[in-house]
């Protein structure tokens, strides 16, 4: 019986210490462009408190527009290292970035983290939706105590002028 009850306090203590503690917002803002034009959107970042990791996929249309890189890198130790383009062609890059301090990173609330730039290739009246997604990435953030944050997605949109 004692074993049984030991083992039970085992599996919660260790349930507990994986268990998803708050919640990060990652945003992609929405913008409207003419068929050719570059243009770069903010991902910007709330709730960010004390964050060592974060890893998530973006996808998009890749008919309407067309990858076109990045800047603006606001996060530390983010570079274009982080970043997997190997199938932006397809419309989809991922994304995976540490803090090599081991700090914990705190922002505030709607700080932008970096940009994504794409050119415009769609037709006039085309859409398309950018959205993070976890394909082939799965979401995942650790916070300073190495306890699971939530990653909160909220999309963005191109609509072609």
């Amino acid at each position: 019986m004692i074993t049984r009850i030991f083992a039970f306090l085992f599996f919660v203590a260790s349930f507990s210490s994986i268990a998803q503690t708050s919640t990060i917002t990652l945003k992609i803002e929405s913008k409207e462009a003419s068929s050719g034009e570059v243009i770069c959107l903010n991902v910007s970042g709330s709730n960010f408190r004390r964050i060592l990791s974060t890893q998530y996929s973006i996808q998009w249309d890749p008919a309407v527009i067309s990858y076109s890189g990045l800047t603006n890198f606001k996060l530390p130790y983010m570079t274009k290292e982080n970043f997997g383009v190997q199938a932006v062609s397809k419309g989809i890059l991922t994304c995976m970035w540490i803090d090599n301090s081991l700090k914990g990173v705190n922002l505030v609330d709607d700080s932008s983290l970096y940009q994504v730039c794409f050119k415009v290739i769609g037709k006039s009246g085309g859409v398309s939706g950018i959205k993070f997604t976890q394909k082939p990435t799965p979401f995942e953030s650790v916070n300073l105590e190495e306890k699971l944050v939530t990653i909160q997605p909220v999309s963005g949109t191109i609509k072609v002028k």
